[in-house]
């Protein structure tokens, strides 16, 4: 059968989806481009937040009112999940696939459906189903972290998921009631997906996961889970590959993490560490780290290991309580920290979250006022970040290739700086094949991109200055 794949949310969904069209491809079924062509439709939700819930919901009624006779649709994810009812409600789906049980999708995707009383087609597969108090009886076993099959990926860059799930409760999150504890993946299965990745030509490999840096917790590895998984990636792995952390937990990266993304060659000098506020009394209500003073020690560790590392991190605007002067904190820390990146978010109101019933919710034309105000707080930081580059070298990870309209070539990638759909570009005069690394001269730079031209040959090497970067505040 033929079978086409909708992902909706993020990198950690895309693994799963991966997943599921590598298992489905095993079995013989074939992947296709556009759903109209597809026997069976696989839509991967997100039900993270308010938006994106809505969204899967658009996108199931939209596919659901669309699909011919005999064709079937399938709802998966986090979605499935949090809200099964919402999603079973939808005119057209025919079956649901909860998050942690994607890697049944096979037999799921084979299985008859069953005639209901109403005439439409209904198969759930959750973690609790009908009264079953556990599993769905079709699911016993299933477990992403060692399901039995070949990973493939997209080359230039692929994800790779080490853990799911999240033990932390901050007071605004949903992941835990959708996702369970975390559960760290087997190092050895890491190890062997990071290898096929790589002989597939995968030349850029981003770690992610809910909580990054507590990997192996629960494997009894300690504190120092991650760094131990890195070394054996940085002992298996060609030191001319990339590997990237994505969504490090502030308050667990230790010493030796530090140490070791210095050293080991393939880590790219990129560090994404959401912090979330920056005012003691807000963080306490998010329940979240609240010592800004061990937070600055981080950051200046990290620069002081790696002057070059470019550092990302997001913030919540809005959450209940959230005062002006507890705003204008925010502002401060994001002046005095100089991130390379910074992502603002607006403060959801997430049913079942503590937060949601908290006295002094923030009005929402306030938050998308303060949203508006950090972001322009932060352009011309990022700006300046960006300028300390012009006239070096970069290596750039090739990913497009185009023309303008005045007929210039122009190709498009990314160096270690940036990271895959939620960074900006480098954009380069000239033509490399996709999946190459060009060394780049840096010309021009905005808030948010670099522009550049290849370095000629014998051109000597240019670097950033070691000076640039080190200590908290440093530009």
């Amino acid at each position: 059968m033929n079978y086409h794949i909708i992902t909706l949310g993020c990198p950690k969904n895309t693994v799963d989806s991966e997943g599921m069209g590598t298992i489905l491809a095993a079995r013989g079924h074939r992947p296709v481009a556009q759903p109209e062509d597809a026997d069976v439709l696989i839509v991967n939700t997100c039900g993270f937040l308010a938006a994106a819930r809505q969204e899967a919901l658009d996108v199931l009624r939209d596919l659901g009112a669309r699909k011919r006779p005999g064709q079937r649709l399938i709802a998966a994810g986090c979605m499935v999940e949090s809200h099964a009812s919402l999603v079973q409600s939808v005119a057209g789906v025919d079956a649901t696939l909860s998050t942690r049980r994607w890697p049944r999708i096979g037999d799921l995707f084979e299985e008859p459906l069953t005639e209901r009383g109403n005439g439409q087609h209904r198969q759930s597969c959750q973690q609790s189903q009908q009264g079953h108090g556990a599993e769905n009886h079709t699911l016993a076993g299933a477990d992403w972290r060692t399901a039995s099959f070949r990973r493939a990926g997209t080359p230039p860059s692929a994800y790779l998921k080490i853990s799911d799930g999240c033990s932390l409760r901050c007071s605004f999150c949903l992941i835990p009631t959708i996702k369970g504890a975390m559960r760290s993946k087997p190092p050895d299965d890491i190890v062997r997906e990071a290898q096929e990745l790589t002989a597939q030509g995968v030349q850029e490999i981003v770690l992610v996961a809910q909580h990054l840096t507590d990997y192996g917790r629960d494997l009894g590895f300690g504190k120092d889970g991650l760094a131990t998984l890195l070394e054996r990636l940085g002992a298996e792995l060609p030191p001319d590959r990339w590997l990237r952390l994505m969504y490090a937990y502030p308050q667990s990266v230790t010493p030796r993490l530090i140490e070791t993304m210095a050293r080991l060659p393939q880590i790219c000098h990129y560090l994404d560490m959401p912090l979330q506020h920056a005012h003691p009394d807000v963080l306490c209500r998010m329940h979240r780290p609240s010592c800004l003073d061990h937070t600055r020690q981080i950051v200046g560790d990290l620069r002081q290991a790696m002057p070059d590392i470019a550092l990302r991190s997001t913030f919540m605007v809005g959450f209940p309580g959230e005062t002006e002067q507890e705003f204008h904190a925010l502002l401060d820390f994001l002046s005095e920290m100089q991130f390379d990146r910074v992502g603002v978010f607006h403060y959801s109101q997430e049913h079942g979250t503590p937060a949601a019933t908290a006295p002094h919710q923030v009005p929402p034309r306030t938050i998308e006022r303060r949203w508006h105000r950090a972001m322009r707080h932060q352009q011309p930081i990022a700006l300046e970040r960006n300028r300390r580059w012009q006239g070096h070298h970069l290596d750039v990870l090739v990913e497009g290739q185009g023309m303008t309209d005045d007929g210039r070539s122009l190709f498009v990638g990314r160096s270690f700086r940036e990271a895959p759909e939620v960074d900006g570009q480098v954009l380069v005069w000239g033509q490399a094949e996709v999946g190459s690394r060009v060394r780049v001269r840096i010309t021009q730079a905005t808030a948010y991109d670099l522009w550049g031209e290849p370095v000629a040959d014998g051109e000597s090497l240019l670097t950033l200055p070691a000076r640039a970067g080190v200590g908290v505040g440093a530009g």
